[in-house]
């Protein structure tokens, strides 16, 4: 399982600018070797160094708070997806907006899979499949950053719900995308 760097990049920075020792008790020699190196965004990393160093910026930075780390995934997407990844926002069509996600999720991560359904006006709904289903703090980040890809596109008042959760021992983990044109 692997990420790709241009999700990892911008964690080793937070880490980084907020002083490697912050984050020590959190990681493995692994994570410690891999803060010493150039983060490419073309190239793929393990996924579990991924994982332990984001949790570490979420025990540290955030005290645990989940609605600390969707506002990390508003503001992240829109660092990534008014640059890098551009693209993927459909100007006046939230639900097109969503539905690259099942390409572009493959650019992020070598496993697992988003089907985006839309579901009437002003709504879709994302399922996360096959993924790590007991991480909660990636489904939170996601949350943050699928209400900032349809704001991007041009909609108004977004919501998101989860309505399965992974994490709490449902199959898989289901959003909820609502918003005003």
């Amino acid at each position: 399982m692997q990420v790709k760097g241009s999700m990892l990049m911008y964690l080793v920075k937070a880490i980084r600018g907020g002083g490697v020792e912050n984050f020590d008790r959190f990681l493995t020699d692994a994570e410690r070797e891999l803060l010493t190196k150039k983060i490419l965004p073309i190239n793929w990393y393990p996924f579990e160094s991924y994982k332990r160093l984001f949790e570490a910026m979420v025990a540290v930075v955030a005290g645990g708070d989940m609605g600390v780390v969707q506002q990390w995934g508003r503001d992240y997407g829109s660092t990534i997806l008014e640059g890098l990844y551009r693209s993927t926002i459909v100007t006046g069509n939230p639900f097109q907006s969503l539905k690259k996600y099942e390409l572009r999720f493959a650019s992020f991560y070598d496993f697992g899979t988003v089907e985006v359904s839309d579901t009437g006006p002003g709504t879709a709904e994302m399922s996360l499949r096959d993924f790590d289903p007991d991480w909660e703090t990636i489904y939170q980040i996601i949350y943050g950053w699928l209400e900032r890809t349809v704001e991007l596109a041009g909609a108004r008042n977004p919501r998101v719900v989860f309505t399965s959760r992974s994490w709490a021992g449902d199959p898989h983990t289901v959003y909820r995308v609502s918003w005003q044109p």
